[in-house]
């Protein structure tokens, strides 16, 4: 099992069982007909974090209640997702909103409850870790992005000593927190660093759930969202710039390791070349596919003028 990679019943002091009946929980919890946001995301996100870890050292720099925190909220990240995204709900005035606290979007407070309840029936946590994981799954939440990557970078730049980066591998810390909702962030949105088949595949299922959304707002007379709008969007473009943004927190986190090692942590930071050469491939591979559809588009357009069409 993933966990054991990374000794997460050990640090938890709870029995193999207990952690896996809480995994198949998360697991049966998320919706199989989302095309995206169902159980396949779920064991992804873990393969990835895991294996992130393992690549970068983190797996034995961080603390034991840290790595344990990271598995248990990637587990439950999404539980019960609708399939769309926030501000649908926000529209709908879906259950989740009026449930959603202040500050968090309503499917990254419901999901952070539906763990804590899960946890309290199969793995009973401390008051740290139970802040921690309701914490780290908030941190997905897109609308606060801008919150955490300046809050990260700002911690960072205090990062002078060893005992200054110990900060951040205790799951109990403000520095310890901003690290978790990044590398949580960082799985969540790893899609693009897979080989370019895969990569497709789950981009392929992203915009299938997309563009389900802009045509239900349209067929409400809505505006969709740019993204969700399968009359104008061009999928290969679009990529293009997400796989800019996803980079960008890849980018940050092997900063931050660098740092780390400068003062004399064993991590490694090159752990993550590989993870951001891939996003450079694929983003190559996705121009060269969009520069080739508005060749054609534009081709067929003067076609058209020319047949008097």
């Amino acid at each position: 099992m993933l966990a054991d990679r990374l000794q997460v019943a050990e640090a938890l002091q709870v029995p193999r069982g207990s952690l896996r009946a809480y995994l198949e929980d998360c697991l049966q919890a998320m919706p199989s007909d989302n095309p995206y946001h169902g159980p396949s995301h779920v064991v992804d996100i873990l393969q990835f974090l895991v294996t992130l870890l393992e690549e970068t050292g983190l797996d034995r720099t961080l603390s034991p209640e840290s790595r344990a925190a990271l598995f248990l909220a990637g587990a439950a990240h999404d539980i019960d997702h609708t399939g769309t995204t926030n501000a649908f709900l926000t529209r709908l005035g879906h259950e989740y909103v009026e449930e959603s606290e202040d500050g968090v979007g309503p499917m990254e407070s419901h999901s952070a409850r539906r763990a804590a309840s899960l946890l309290e029936v199969r793995v009973k946590l401390s008051d740290t870790l139970r802040h921690a994981v309701k914490a780290t799954i908030h941190g997905t939440d897109l609308a606060r992005h801008k919150q955490i990557v300046d809050a990260f970078a700002g911690e960072t730049e205090a990062l002078l000593t060893t005992e200054d980066a110990a900060a951040f591998f205790l799951p109990e810390t403000p520095q310890g927190a901003l690290l978790l909702q990044l590398l949580l962030k960082a799985g969540d949105v790893s899609n693009p660093t897979r080989p370019l088949a895969t990569a497709k595949a789950w981009n392929n299922q992203v915009y299938e759930e997309f563009y389900a959304e802009g045509d239900q707002v349209l067929s409400e007379g809505g505006t969709p969202n740019p993204l969700h709008d399968r009359r104008t969007n061009s999928i290969p473009k679009s990529s293009v710039g997400f796989i800019k943004w996803v980079k960008s927190i890849f980018g940050m986190l092997k900063d931050f390791l660098a740092q780390c090692k400068e003062v004399g942590v064993e991590v490694r930071p090159e752990g993550l070349d590989a993870v951001l050469a891939r996003l450079d491939d694929n983003a190559a591979s996705f121009a060269k596919e969009a520069a080739a559809l508005e060749a054609a588009d534009a081709s067929k357009k003067v076609s058209e003028i020319h047949s008097g069409r």
